[in-house]
């Protein structure tokens, strides 16, 4: 593929307020994995957007809350296991109200919430077939779960597999590098979406360009980075980026903010939070000034 450019944001007016740069609703969380949602939920913020609501079982709302101010919360129905086991009136509300939506982070794999993800994705596509989706962890497992998963999503999407998560989508095993890719790009066309397959030298790619990611570290590689690209890809679009540019610059920031990182630590090990520190440093080097 030929070099491509990298998107940039545009500096934000002196008049601008909050509701100029979208409303991000991130869905996901359990008793457990609060960590997940609240990492893509900070990182969401410190990305742009203009408004973050995160939308998590009622058990675990107050340990959400505890990473962060800045999010508001929506609390969920939850079943025994403290997992999101149904929706809300509010939450339909809010569904109508989003400039783009994050499904999967910390959600959980039982049938209860495999069930969540697919209605979920079904209500959109009927009642909100434009508003543009992230889907990433357990809303890929979800996914995996539905006879044709392509058929599942209708809205613009950025789905943000890693290897393994991919092998289940794709039924390329997570060691054919390169089957992988070209499997990627073949379903991305077929299903028109955006496919971040998450690894060393990222390929971004909706079947008719495809990217490879230039920026990252070693030090990334732990629990959490993925939530808080999750967030960064989401902001993205709430400030206006459609979903490839969107998916193409946010991968860059990331792992941009990962390189940061890792110099100002000195460290082997970058940890997700440190990450979305990074992130003001890495996204000032992509602003139009």
């Amino acid at each position: 593929m030929p070099p491509h450019s990298l998107p940039r944001l545009a500096p934000r007016p002196a008049d601008s307020h909050k509701g100029d740069y979208g409303h991000a609703l991130l869905i996901g969380g359990s008793r457990g994995m609060a960590g997940a949602i609240a990492l893509a939920g900070m990182s969401a913020v410190r990305s742009g957007a203009g408004l973050v609501r995160l939308a998590v079982p009622d058990p675990i709302l107050e340990t959400v809350a505890g990473f962060s101010a800045c999010p508001m919360l929506l609390p969920l129905p939850a079943d025994s296991q403290g997992a999101i086991a149904g929706e809300s009136e509010q939450f339909e509300h809010w569904l109508k109200q989003s400039s783009c939506i994050a499904l999967g982070p910390g959600l959980g794999r039982g049938p209860e919430q495999i069930r969540f993800v697919l209605d979920t994705l079904a209500w959109l596509s009927e009642h909100r077939p434009l508003c543009p989706l992230v889907v990433d962890a357990d809303g890929l497992f979800a996914l995996c779960q539905h006879p044709n998963w392509g058929s599942a999503i209708r809205n613009p999407a950025v789905l943000t597999p890693h290897p393994g998560e991919w092998a289940r989508l794709s039924g390329i095993p997570a060691d054919k590098t390169a089957e992988q890719a070209a499997v990627a790009e073949q379903l991305a066309a077929e299903y028109d979406c955006v496919i971040v397959l998450k690894g060393h030298r990222t390929l971004i790619t909706d079947g008719i360009s495809s990217i490879r990611n230039s920026t990252g570290t070693p030090a990334m590689a732990t629990g959490g980075s993925g939530d808080v690209l999750t967030g960064v890809i989401t902001a993205l679009i709430c400030q206006g980026l459609a979903p490839l540019p969107a998916a193409q610059l946010g991968v860059h920031v990331h792992g941009r903010a990962g390189e940061i990182a890792a110099q100002r630590g000195g460290s082997h090990v970058v940890l997700p939070t440190e990450i979305i520190q990074s992130l003001p440093a890495a996204l000032a080097e992509v602003i139009d000034l």
